[in-house]
């Protein structure tokens, strides 16, 4: 599945927004990206978030390794979702659920951003689970930190998300213990 075929909600643009100090220049490539944050619409392809995520790394992350940049901006991805209107009301009920309910609705939370990808959660064992991405169209890396940083806000003890494998095509497994 191409990027271009995956649809991004405007509630990730926001979030990820929040990752970043918004100046004019920014703003300017941003809107040259195909996001403009002054006229948000409802959604978009995953291709402009693509190209409005690489704007965000060279301007909040610039420095970092690569893998430890998409880390990071994916938790600090999650912490500005959880930000929003909407991600408020996610994180209340993230709260309630707990980690293990967090893990087995995974799919579900990954959905209600962008559409269509493929996820699936398997309990290994007791705070040990494995979660395959299929048709994802960003990298690994960023999508072990936003999990990371779900799983924190669900209250998990120090959780960890080790890449398992990579083909580089949007097909990953991330092993999630906490």
């Amino acid at each position: 599945m191409s990027p271009a075929e995956v649809v991004i909600q405007s509630t990730l643009f926001e979030s990820l927004l929040r990752c970043v100090r918004l100046d004019t220049p920014l703003r300017e490539r941003m809107a040259a990206a195909g996001y403009d944050p002054d006229r948000p619409r409802a959604s978009y392809p995953a291709s402009v978030f693509l190209r409005c995520q690489n704007l965000v790394l060279q301007a909040a992350y610039a420095g970092r390794p690569q893998q430890e940049a998409l880390r990071q901006m994916g938790r600090d991805l999650v912490r500005g979702y959880f930000e929003t209107l909407v991600g408020k009301v996610v994180n209340v009920a993230l709260k309630i659920a707990g980690p293990d309910r967090a893990m087995k609705r995974v799919a579900l939370s990954f959905r209600s951003v962008m559409e269509p990808v493929e996820i699936t959660s398997q309990e290994l064992a007791p705070k040990d689970w494995r979660v395959t991405f299929q048709g994802y169209p960003f990298p690994a890396e960023a999508a072990a930190g936003c999990c990371e940083e779900a799983l924190r806000q669900a209250g998990a003890a120090n959780p960890s998300a080790v890449l398992e494998s990579d083909d580089g095509h949007g097909r990953f497994e991330l092993r999630m213990r906490w």
